[in-house]
C-alpha cells in the first residue's frame, strides 16, 4: 500500500475551523473533528503523493518541529508508515478516502 496514492473521496472536504482551532472533515450530513495527526495526514491526501512520500513528509515535519536535533527522537520510519497505512485503511473503509494506483495528473 506504500505505493498507492490516497485522495479524499469526492464527497469529502477539509476545512480549518478557526473557532475550534481544528481541522474538520466535511461530509454529506456529517462533520468529523480531526485530531492533529489525522489532519496532518489527510491534508497530504491529494492523489499526488504516495503513502511512502506522505510518511517521509510527515517525518521531516516532525524533525523540523522537534526541539531535539537528535534523529533518534523521531519515530521509526517503518512503524510510522505502518500506522499511516492503517489509518488510511480505516478512512477507506469509512468511504472518506480513495486509494489510487496511479498518480493524479494535473
Amino acid at each position: 500500500m506504500s505505493s498507492t496514492f490516497p485522495k479524499l473521496a469526492p464527497k469529502g472536504r477539509l476545512k480549518y475551523d478557526k473557532v475550534r482551532e481544528n481541522y474538520l472533515l466535511l461530509l454529506p450530513e456529517k462533520v468529523v473533528v480531526l485530531n492533529d495527526s489525522a489532519a496532518s495526514i489527510l491534508t497530504l491526501c491529494d492523489g499526488m503523493d504516495s503513502v511512502h512520500t506522505i510518511t517521509k513528509k510527515l517525518r521531516s515535519s516532525l524533525q523540523l518541529n522537534s526541539s531535539q536535533a537528535d534523529p533518534n527522537g523521531l519515530p521509526d520510519f517503518q512503524k510510522m508508515e505502518e500506522d499511516i497505512t492503517n489509518f488510511l485503511k480505516e478512512m477507506v473503509d469509512q468511504g472518506w478516502v480513495v486509494m489510487q494506483y496511479e498518480r493524479v495528473q494535473e
